[in-house]
């Protein structure tokens, strides 16, 4: 398994971090969890194209989660005609925005190779090559709409994929499975909370290296000053890292 930050800035994009989109390959397959990023662009920059897209993933429906989708549905309608996948997204009313304005553009769009559902809470994604389990969080309006962390399995690795979570980590969302059981990797936000919050589910994660993407603008150097702290490595997602498993 191999991933890849397309977009590791938080609510806005700063001049080198696109806002939030991460690319995991397996088994010569592409997924996408969020596309906050300009997703065609990131790929083709990283050596990879639409054709390569299995299935997209969304962890809530905000605009810095989401935005970057519009521009990839528009060039795979009229343009790579031969990329083909599903998206999953969190709410009804987002695959009616999205549809309609693929219908406002083109009259229609391709059905068949742009193939929406909305994810359940209980929701498992596996194929041949990856399992991604859906956990729920209290992000938005303290879980009175959907929000998921994402549990990542492929290649006999296992990474945990927090999503947003609550303000100041006040509902305690933060994912239990961290604690509970080994990862190979955590991917953690950093825009609704500091390291006075997150630490004490730092201090019982059980991973091997813990990273920070999301990050809010002002907490840069609140994580280098902690980083030493922990018994495993804890490190800021940039935009183009990777993360090879």
């Amino acid at each position: 398994m191999k991933l890849t930050f397309l977009g590791s800035s938080h609510g806005v994009p700063a001049a080198d971090r696109y806002c939030s989109s991460l690319m995991v390959e397996a088994g010569g397959r592409v997924y996408i969890i969020d596309t906050g990023a300009p997703v065609v662009d990131c790929l083709l920059r990283n050596g990879k194209h639409p054709n390569d897209i299995e299935a997209i993933f969304y962890t809530h429906a905000h605009g810095d989660h989401t935005s970057g989708v519009l521009s990839l549905l528009d060039l795979v309608h009229w343009y790579y005609r031969e990329a083909s996948f599903s998206l999953y997204m969190t709410e009804q009313r987002i695959v009616d925005g999205v549809t309609a304005y693929l219908r406002g553009l083109f009259g229609g769009y391709a059905e068949d190779r742009m193939r929406f559902s909305v994810a359940p809470s209980d929701f498992v994604y596996e194929d041949e090559r990856i399992k991604i389990t859906y956990i729920p969080t209290k992000h938005v309006n303290g879980g009175a709409r959907p929000s998921y962390a994402m549990l990542i399995e492929a290649d006999g690795k296992r990474v945990l994929h927090t999503g947003d979570l609550s303000q100041g980590l006040k509902l305690e969302d933060f994912p239990a499975v961290a604690l509970e059981e080994e990862t190979d990797v955590v991917i953690c936000e950093m825009a609704h909370f500091g390291i006075p919050q997150v630490r004490p589910y730092m201090e019982r994660t059980k991973t091997k290296q813990f990273w920070f993407s999301h990050v809010g603008f002002k907490r840069m150097e609140e994580i280098e000053a902690a980083k030493n702290d922990f018994t495993y490595p804890v490190l800021i997602a940039h935009d183009n890292d990777v993360i090879e498993l």
